[in-house]
């Protein structure tokens, strides 16, 4: 325990956060800490440069947020700015910001379908930063297109680390050469891999697989963490072992595998995509802790939205046909709008509910109706059977 003359101070990758609850949110590790009132008024006064006496019921706390790392001491006190605002209900923890729609790949999958050069302006970018650490965000993941390819892509990424957020890069990696891992001020940069060479250039192009793999090395290199995306398509089936054993010898701790919708690009090419009876075994391959979580009551996305290159603000990235505002009117008055949708409401009976929470709203929508049960999930944790 510290001594009179020392000080505790919260590490600079600890930070309070005011949601439904208080937490403590490690930016580095990706963890949420719930806070009781006394811890949270103890670390409160802490943040704020105070130098609070340790009672005894205080040390376990204490000793516990050491060997986290989340706190530490000094000699002199440590004071950091602070915004405490409390967040709305339910919280935005989770912020999609797509950046560009500009795209130095022409992927036989992609949602977007025919890349545009619609760009997010700096001014609009450092007003989403500023009023996604007010509401008390977790994390921002910045997105695109390829957001490498913004135009004022380094300025912004310069700005990044001023901010209580955990941010996280979503590429595809063919730009990251070693000087660009260097330059980059994120906490992970999640790379997509989408098979071998055959499965992945079948998908992304020539020549992009190898280049994916030198960006995993240059970034980890560069003491950044790296995550994986990989999308389920009919030429990568044969490939996920090899993917796994690929993926564990690059100590990769996080592998989210997902399903293409059936928008896009992959409207007319369709031989890549996979039924719900032949993906869902598939989607048990992914790892890690990326997953956005829900409300306890609530489908997929209570805790999500996304913002696209034009400035709507969506309820993710596959829902930009359905805008519910502008940033220019206010992240917190466009995140009131956002529909919810309550478990109770879907068409869905089954003992999974409470885990798979329906899966994907637009997967579903698209396969039949907004509230009909997204048929991957269903495939994927044994609901359904092969054939049925």
């Amino acid at each position: 325990m510290p001594s009179e003359n020392k000080h505790i101070f919260l590490a600079p990758h600890a930070v309070l956060k005011n949601l439904e609850e208080p937490y403590l949110y490690d930016l580095k590790g990706d963890e949420l800490y719930e806070l009781n009132t006394d811890a949270y008024r103890f670390l409160l006064r802490i943040f704020r440069g105070g130098h609070p006496p340790v009672r005894e019921e205080d040390e376990e706390f204490i000793r516990f947020c050491l060997s986290e790392n989340l706190i530490a001491f000094s000699e002199t006190p440590s004071r950091r700015k602070i915004s405490l605002n409390p967040s709305p209900i339910p919280s935005l923890r989770y912020l999609e910001l797509q950046i560009t729609n500009r795209c130095n790949l022409q992927c036989r999958h992609c949602y977007i379908a025919e890349a545009s050069r619609q760009d997010l302006s700096k001014k609009q970018m450092r007003r989403v930063f500023d009023e996604f650490e007010e509401i008390q965000g977790l994390r921002l993941l910045l997105s695109g297109g390829e957001p490498l390819l913004h135009p004022h892509f380094w300025e912004i990424n310069d700005l990044l680390p001023k901010y209580a957020f955990r941010t996280i890069l979503l590429s595809n990696g063919i730009l990251v050469d070693r000087e660009v891992a260097k330059r980059l001020r994120v906490h992970e940069v999640q790379i997509s891999l989408d098979g071998m060479k055959e499965g992945h250039e079948s998908l992304r192009g020539k020549a992009t697989f190898e280049k994916t793999l030198m960006a995993i090395d240059h970034l980890q290199e560069a003491d950044i963490r790296v995550s994986i995306a990989t999308m389920i398509h009919r030429k990568n089936l044969a490939e996920f072992d090899r993917m796994a054993s690929l993926l564990q010898s690059k100590n990769i701790e996080e592998w989210n595998v997902d399903v293409p919708c059936l928008e896009g690009r992959l409207k007319i090419n369709q031989e890549f995509w996979v039924t719900p009876a032949e993906a869902g075994r598939f989607l048990s391959y992914g790892y890690g802790g990326g997953f956005h979580g829900s409300a306890k009551n609530s489908t997929c996305g209570a805790h999500l939205c996304a913002i696209i290159p034009n400035g709507a603000v969506c309820k993710c990235g596959l829902f930009s046909q359905e805008p519910v505002g502008s940033i220019e009117e206010g992240l917190r008055t466009c995140w009131a709008r956002l529909p919810r949708i309550a478990l109770k409401d879907l068409a869905c009976e089954c003992p999974v509910m409470e885990e798979c929470r329906g899966g994907c709203r637009y997967r579903a929508k698209i396969q039949s109706d907004l509230l009909q049960p997204d048929l991957f999930q269903c495939y994927a944790r044994g609901v359904l059977k092969g054939g049925e």
